[in-house]
């Protein structure tokens, strides 16, 4: 089995994996063209090019999130965590 650039879109979206064009091809380069020898299952060809994909966005991280890896976490580390709601609080 082998991996084609629609392949490589439905990643993308459904994925939601961040492959650009110098991955895309780095991809299509090593998995494009049916190995010499045992031929890949469609595990073994998802599983390499998640640890592929993996491994490329950790050494070229998205220039958007380099200041700020994780968007979702707080903004400042000062900011008072929310209180939880303490029903009953003084019933005796």
């Amino acid at each position: 089995m082998t991996i084609t650039r629609n392949q490589i879109q439905r990643m993308r979206s459904h994925a939601r994996m961040r492959i650009d064009a110098d991955l895309e091809d780095m991809i299509l380069d090593q998995y494009g063209e049916e190995p010499d020898g045992p031929e890949y299952t469609d595990q073994d060809l998802h599983e390499q090019i998640r640890k592929l994909i993996n491994q490329y966005n950790l050494e070229h991280p998205d220039p958007r999130f380099v200041d700020n890896p994780t968007p979702w976490a707080r903004r400042s580390s000062t900011a008072a965590a929310p209180m939880k709601h303490r029903r009953y609080k003084n019933i005796q």
